[in-house]
C-alpha cells in the first residue's frame, strides 16, 4: 500500500448531535461527516481464524493521508467503503515518517 494507490473515496460518518441531550453525547443518527482518500487490505480469513474472530465477520486495514482533518477519525465513527458501512475497531496514531493513519475495520457479513 503505497502513497499512489489510495484509490478508494471512502466517507467519513458521525453520528449528529441532537439538541436538548443531557450530557453532550452524540446521539443521532449516522450522517456524512467528509470524504477522503484511502487505500484498503482486507484481511484474509486464515488471519481472521487466528485471531479468533467469529466467521461471519470481515476486517480490513483502511490507511488515510496524515491531515488535521484525518486525526479526527475515531471508533464512534464508521467508514462508507464502495457503499458499505463498516466500523472503526482502532484508529493507530499517526506515523510521522510515512504520514498515514491505519485505521482497522470490520463489519458484520451474515446474520
Amino acid at each position: 500500500m503505497l502513497a499512489g494507490r489510495m484509490r478508494y473515496s471512502v466517507t467519513i460518518l458521525r453520528r449528529a448531535d441532537v439538541p436538548d441531550n443531557p450530557g453532550g453525547v452524540a446521539r443521532g443518527d449516522f450522517a456524512d461527516a467528509f470524504t477522503t482518500r484511502a487505500s484498503f487490505k482486507q484481511a484474509s480469513g486464515a488471519k481472521a481464524l487466528e485471531a479468533g474472530l467469529v466467521e461471519d465477520q470481515a476486517r480490513g486495514l483502511l490507511r488515510v493521508y496524515d491531515c488535521a482533518q484525518n486525526r479526527t477519525i475515531n471508533a464512534a465513527d464508521r467508514i462508507r467503503l464502495e457503499g458499505v458501512e463498516w466500523s472503526i475497531e482502532t484508529v493507530a496514531l499517526p506515523d510521522k515518517v510515512r504520514r498515514f493513519i491505519e485505521i482497522t475495520i470490520a463489519r458484520k457479513i451474515g446474520g
